[in-house]
């Protein structure tokens, strides 16, 4: 029937819509992942100009 083959869509395009959500939050999660190891190599190199420079005062 017209019901049964709309229902089927709609599961077809709510199981396209989360696999596309997924592979976001994937995405972003490498993203995120990335970012950090940058700050740390950020933080890293700060603290070692600032170390060779005699420190910061808090």
């Amino acid at each position: 029937s017209e019901l049964e083959k709309a229902l089927v869509n709609i599961s077809a395009a709510i199981e396209i819509l989360g696999n596309n959500a997924a592979d976001a939050i994937t995405a972003l999660q490498e993203e995120i992942s990335q970012l950090s190891k940058i700050t740390l190599q950020n933080r890293m190199a700060l603290d070692t100009l600032l170390a060779s420079q005699g420190g910061v005062c808090l």
